[in-house]
């Protein structure tokens, strides 16, 4: 999984570049095939996670709190995926609604831009609700995942990582414009690598293992 982090992470590093440099199409399209890169990583993640959980479930019975992992990554991939189109088609409306005017110079006066400029503002609070969904979905994944592979970590006994809290990894991602967040999610996936090499159960194993 290590290429896919790293093709996404340059995927949404292209993505800024393009941002700033006005190429608004380009720019979502990079941005689209990152989003779709993450979720193929938490889908895989998230595989192993439950084959370790079913290798060890009677120890994990009286801790394990579980988690919607699959809605999750889907809403993750579909509310990230929307926010990108529709916010390139934000700015290329927005472009043709402004195309030349300076910021006190705006005047709109006929219907017809009166209700185009109201149409404009509302996709703008979609595209803003739309955003915050793909948010909270990834703050929950964060969340989920650093929490049950910790979890899982102590009830196989296993040494060699100890993982910051959800919210120290919300905290860097937030303040490096999401460029670490590919740092935790390069680092979830050695902790599962971690996990299999120190409990033995091969990789995208299939089913619970036997008790």
């Amino acid at each position: 999984m290590t290429p896919y982090i790293y093709a996404a992470l340059i995927l949404y590093a292209a993505s800024l570049g393009l941002s700033i440099a006005g190429q608004t199409t380009a720019s979502a399209a990079a941005g689209v095939a990152s989003v779709a890169l993450i979720g193929v990583v938490l889908t895989r993640t998230h595989r192993e996670l439950e084959d370790l959980k079913n290798a060890y479930w009677d120890r994990l019975a009286g801790v394990w709190l579980g988690a919607e992992y699959t809605a999750a990554i889907w809403l993750f991939m579909l509310s990230g995926v929307g926010t990108q189109l529709l916010s390139a088609f934000l700015w290329l409306q927005l472009t043709s609604l402004f195309p030349a005017v300076m910021p006190g110079e705006v005047q709109i006066t006929r219907p017809e831009e009166v209700g185009r400029f109201l149409g404009v503002g509302a996709l703008a609070l979609g595209v803003f609700a739309l955003a915050l969904v793909w948010f909270a979905a990834w703050v929950y994944l964060i969340d989920v995942f650093t929490r049950d592979l910790y979890l899982v970590r102590v009830a196989t006994g296993s040494v060699g990582f100890r993982p910051f809290s959800a919210t120290f990894y919300v905290i860097i991602s937030l303040v490096t414009v999401g460029f670490l967040y590919f740092y935790w999610l390069y680092s979830v996936w050695r902790w599962i690598s971690q996990l299999k090499t120190s409990t033995r159960l091969p990789h995208s194993s299939q089913g619970p293992a036997a008790q």
